[in-house]
């Protein structure tokens, strides 16, 4: 649906929600990286990063821009897929500046910009809103955090893990009276598509069935599931929210009519409910389509194109490597270009992208589509593992705007639980999307709303 613009909205140069519109390859869109790469080298990170930003609980703070620079500090390692970024062990903390998934530790410019969609926001805006208004003033205090902090080891958006755990920041499900669960589903519902929702909805599902399976379901339901807002629901100024549990994480970030929905990681344990329990989940499936992509377009390609694609015939469950806690990973392209595909190829291609691009609202995911396209040449695709159904396997998709990665796991808590044979399995998959070169949580956006529109 689009927004009704105003006089405002409308004169020359402006974007949806007054600022300044530059689209990429522009002289303007240039001239604000510029803008920001001299205020860095003239100031200094520390004399520039006093921004405006907006504290827990709605209040003015100091914020910091270090959080967004585009060269690296420091480069994070990737944490193992035993490890948070794959499904166990202990959150290892945000230790690292905020720089974004790279090929090699710098960041390609000019890629982002702040520029009018057309796709409205206010639903999602509405939906937060009424959520946080049934909410009691301690709920509300538990829930609100910055859209951007001057630590960012304290930055709630990167302080995200999948692994079966209590949270120390939001509110779960389980903790909601029955009409605030409804408006927390409303947020979602406003932000996703229909089979987004379906998705996310199959994740907590299976995360139950598979606590019904091993008969832990205070520990593994439906209802562990965090919900967060960071900023002041808002058209106009930035802001977001986190769902966040078991096999599931959303970020939203949220600025004008622009929207960027990454990280967003699912997975399941187990993948398909077919172990005969009393479970009205019984049956089912996830991943289904997704695998089917990508072994159809694995199977597209001709022999001397498989050499290539197919990178390693092994596999593990550390295959992923951008899980959480590894906002910085570096990853080099590996494996087939786009450039390299036949026309029929490349709309198998894009069919995986918009499997995972369109967990997001249509509209946006139209957006986000358009965006991954024009990078066609520099989108790869690669394999690991054997290219026969239900064996252990991994794929990735890579460009310099679009991250998606789909892993075989060994044996998680479930599975273990279970007592099944230890080894990789698609029996549990996890699998993510990310948007590279510094605009995951929406970074890269939120760092030029603050240096030039503040």
């Amino acid at each position: 649906m689009t927004e009704p613009r105003t006089e405002h909205e409308d004169r020359e140069g402006m974007d949806a929600h007054g600022h300044r519109r530059q689209e990429p390859g522009s002289p303007g869109f240039a001239s604000r990286r510029r803008f920001m790469r001299q205020a860095f080298a003239a100031a200094g990170v520390a004399a520039f990063g006093t921004m405006v930003g907006v504290s827990r609980a709605g209040a003015s703070s100091n914020v910091s821009l270090a959080d967004a620079t585009t060269t690296p500090s420091a480069t994070a390692s990737a944490a193992p897929s035993g490890g948070p970024g794959g499904g166990g062990g202990g959150a290892p903390g945000v230790k690292d500046a905020f720089v974004g998934v790279t090929t090699d530790g710098t960041v390609v410019e000019d890629l982002y910009s702040i520029h009018r969609t057309g796709v409205s926001t206010g639903q999602s805006v509405a939906a937060a809103k009424a959520w946080l208004a049934s909410l009691t003033a301690t709920q509300r205090e538990a829930v609100t955090f910055p859209v951007q902090v001057s630590d960012y080891t304290q930055d709630q958006w990167r302080l995200w893990t999948n692994i079966d755990s209590d949270r120390d920041a939001g509110l779960s499900l389980q903790d909601m009276t029955k009409a605030q669960r409804a408006k927390a589903q409303s947020v979602l519902k406003a932000g996703m598509s229909a089979r987004g929702i379906k998705n996310a909805d199959k994740v907590r599902h299976l995360n139950l069935y598979g606590g019904q399976l091993v008969d832990e379901t205070d520990q593994f339901n439906d209802e562990l599931y965090w919900l967060t807002i960071m900023g002041t629901p808002s058209t106009r100024e930035p802001w977001g929210w986190q769902f966040e549990g078991h096999h599931l994480v959303i970020n939203y970030f949220v600025l004008g009519d622009q929207v960027v929905m990454t990280p967003t990681f699912m997975g399941s344990e187990p993948r398909v409910a077919d172990y005969g329990i009393d479970s009205k989940y019984e049956g089912t499936k996830s991943f289904e389509d997704e695998l089917a992509a990508g072994y159809d377009l694995l199977r597209s390609l001709s022999a001397d194109q498989q050499s290539v694609a197919v990178t390693t015939s092994a596999t593990s469950d550390r295959d992923l490597t951008a899980g959480a806690y590894s906002d910085n990973a570096v990853m080099a392209y590996e494996g087939i270009a786009g450039s390299e595909l036949n026309p029929a190829q490349l709309a198998k291609l894009w069919r995986i992208v918009e499997l995972f691009v369109g967990n997001v609202d249509e509209g946006h995911a139209r957006v986000k589509m358009a965006e991954v396209k024009k990078h066609k040449d520099d989108t790869h695709f690669s394999w690991h593992g054997a290219t026969t159904d239900d064996t252990p396997m991994y794929y990735r998709i890579h460009s310099p705007v679009v991250l998606i990665e789909l892993d075989s796991q060994d044996l998680g808590p479930i599975g273990k639980a279970a007592g099944w044979a230890a080894g990789m399995t698609q029996r549990h998959i996890h699998a993510i999307i990310r948007t590279p070169n510094g605009n995951d949580y929406g970074k890269d956006l939120l760092s030029l709303h603050l240096a030039l529109d503040h």
